[in-house]
């Protein structure tokens, strides 16, 4: 028999890539770094990197895309974090105020790392263990071992929908776990309604793979396992009372329709698909009405799609990264750089802990090299999209194609908002990146009589 590199670890790396992902979902759903929470997914985390690691060389120098992701995804915080003598720091963009603090208090600066908080950066790269971790133990499974990634990620957005209903009737009283969060909506693990509601509608292309793969015979069971998700995951939207997820929702559906369940859609003709349209209002719509949809309207009605005060938010953030360019103040920083920059005029009372524009936030922190960065990346998934869109069917085509649409639909939502500011996220956006690259190559067993590949004919 032939078997994947890595054989004889696979079922620990799989269980324990499922328990990282678990403890990333459960604890991992608010956007500051530095709570107790977070410790739980990063030591989980730790150890799954300790093992994946080694396991992923092979792959890694296969792919060296994948590699290089991975540098690009640690190498500012690690660069920021390297101290440098006082005459360089003190001439970095941005570095006055703290001068001045230092002067004040006659106290000579010293070496000092480049970031602004040092401490806010170091945990800025621990909260990447995770979804690092789960990367890298993604490129070492097969098909079937991804799958149950996805399994897992459903199973806990599943999970998240009594909670959050709970939490809609409690109200002030029901099971919130986090201090700053949005009460009176459904937030299940997650601080914010937002990313609980990007939880919601990313299964939908989920839910749509792994049923397609689900080894059942019976159409009617595959059919009835497909509602039931579509219903949980519909619930979870309305829940949120997010307007994510009326703006995000429908094309998370649609291109779940349009890439992943044609050939399924086409099988049943047009009448089998006006009766499942239907049927799927008759039976969603009013509980989407009675419990949330009407909400996100009232405020869609009332505020906008954007809040007004998110501008001003928008505009001293482009001061403050301005102030610092071209090194950065260093990643996870923002929140104590931005009452800096904050003119009197434009004074919240709130505190500002990001600024609702990633790619802004991206721009204060990391300097001019995040965004080049970035647009590294984006060149890779425009790759990525084209290959997977011209791939063969298959199970990993799927798998890729449902990735593609997370990935797609959380960077536009980190145009108003920052999803991927939390742990639970991370790991989800790190699953689905990892989906682009192709399962580990088979290789010959020592109790394999027959080579691979095998030779050619003369």
């Amino acid at each position: 028999m032939a078997n994947r590199v890595g054989e004889p670890m696979k079922p620990i790396v799989v269980w324990l890539c499922c328990l990282t992902l678990i403890a990333a979902l459960l604890f991992g759903g608010a956007a500051s770094q530095g709570l107790a929470a977070d410790g739980i997914a990063e030591f989980v985390g730790l150890i799954l990197f300790a093992l994946a690691a080694p396991l992923a060389g092979p792959a890694l120098a296969r792919t060296p895309s994948a590699f290089a992701l991975l540098v690009g995804l640690a190498i500012l915080p690690c660069l920021q974090l390297i101290p440098l003598p006082d005459w360089l720091w003190s001439a970095l963009p941005g570095r006055q105020p703290v001068m001045d603090i230092f002067a004040a208090a006659h106290v000579k600066p010293g070496w000092r790392p480049a970031s602004l908080i040092p401490g806010a950066t170091l945990r800025t790269l621990l909260s990447l263990l995770p979804a690092t971790a789960i990367f890298l133990a993604a490129l070492t499974l097969d098909a079937g071992d991804r799958m149950k990634l996805f399994w897992t990620v459903i199973a806990v957005g599943a999970l998240s929908v009594p909670i959050a209903m709970l939490q809609v009737l409690g109200g002030d009283n029901g099971p919130y776990f986090y201090a700053i969060t949005n009460i009176g909506n459904g937030v299940g693990f997650f601080a914010n309604s937002n990313h609980f509601a990007d939880l919601e509608y990313l299964l939908a292309p989920l839910c749509a793979v792994a049923v397609i793969a689900a080894p059942l015979s019976a159409g009617a069971a595959r059919n009835t396992i497909a509602a039931g998700l579509t219903a949980i995951l519909l619930f979870g939207m309305a829940l949120s009372g997010s307007r994510t997820a009326f703006i995000l929702g429908l094309p998370a559906v649609a291109l779940t329709l349009a890439l992943l369940l044609r050939p399924q859609l086409a099988a049943i003709g047009r009448a089998g698909r006006l009766w499942l349209a239907g049927g799927a209002i008759v039976v969603v719509l009013p509980v989407m009405l009675g419990l949330g949809l009407l909400a996100i309207f009232h405020r869609t009605n009332s505020q906008g799609l954007i809040e007004g005060e998110r501008w001003p938010i928008l505009t001293n953030s482009w001061t403050a990264a301005m102030r610092v360019f071209p090194v950065g103040a260093g990643f996870g920083t923002f929140p104590g750089v931005y009452p800096v920059d904050e003119p009197e005029s434009a004074f919240l009372p709130e505190t500002v802990n990001h600024a609702h524009n990633d790619a802004l936030e991206t721009l204060l922190e990391g300097g001019v090299f995040a965004p080049l960065l970035t647009l590294a990346f984006l060149g890779w998934l425009i790759l990525a999209t084209r290959r997977a869109l011209v791939r063969a069917p298959g199970p990993e085509t799927g798998q890729a194609r449902a990735g593609l649409i997370v990935i797609w639909l959380l960077l536009a939502h980190s145009l108003w908002d920052y999803p991927l500011r939390t742990i639970a996220l991370e790991s989800l956006f790190a699953i689905c990146v990892a989906m682009q690259f192709a399962p580990p190559p088979l290789v010959a067993s020592p109790s394999d009589n027959t080579s691979w590949p095998p030779p050619r004919k003369r």
